[in-house]
């Protein structure tokens, strides 16, 4: 009887299994997970910041709606010291003369034939003011009232000094018009400065 061995295969000859290879999670490297700390740190800061900002914000607010109260104004005794007038400006003594007429003299722009008498049909009433060491760029101005009120007003400045002598005047445009009759006062002016006043009647 033959013994019959049977090939066996060894331990040592058994196939070995594959093996599965352990999970290993991925890692972020290290400087991006400072990265990620630095962002956060960031990020606390400007909410911060706000937060400041905003608070700041609303306080300054709250003031500015807060106002103070009204003063109140205390009535003046019959005992209360009088406040001091200021002093009357001192005229600047440019308009040395300021005459009226009924014609100027075109090269010189002198009165002609002065008066202080005109008819209401007479075409034009002037007024001239000599000026003494005039300035370029003063204002001269006049005022004017009829019968005690307030009638008109008027300025020129001084533009180029090629005369001594400035005008105003008053003319009839339209046919059949009149000037206004009765007695006429006129103040004028330098600078907004009283110099000097004269009167005149139209009849």
């Amino acid at each position: 009887m033959k013994d019959t061995a049977q090939n066996i295969p060894s331990s040592a000859e058994t196939p070995q299994q594959p093996q599965a290879e352990p999970l290993v999670q991925p890692q972020a490297p290290q400087n991006t997970r400072y990265k990620y700390k630095g962002f956060a740190i960031v990020g606390v800061l400007i909410v911060a910041i706000v937060l400041v900002l905003g608070l700041v914000f609303m306080l300054q607010k709250s003031a500015k709606n807060t106002t103070a109260p009204p003063a109140v104004s205390q009535p003046k005794t019959a005992t209360s010291t009088p406040q001091p007038t200021l002093p009357r400006s001192k005229a600047p003594g440019v308009i040395s003369n300021a005459l009226t007429a009924k014609a100027l003299d075109p090269k010189t722009g002198e009165a002609v034939n002065p008066t202080s008498t005109f008819a209401s049909t007479d075409k034009s009433i002037y007024l001239v003011l000599t000026l003494k060491n005039p300035q370029v760029g003063s204002r001269y101005a006049f005022t004017r009232y009829l019968n005690g009120k307030f009638l008109d007003n008027g300025s020129l400045p001084v533009t180029k000094l090629t005369t001594n002598n400035v005008s105003f005047v008053w003319t009839l445009k339209k046919v059949g018009a009149t000037h206004l009759v009765g007695s006429y006062k006129v103040k004028v002016y330098t600078n907004g400065i009283f110099e000097k006043e004269i009167s005149y009647q139209v009849r």
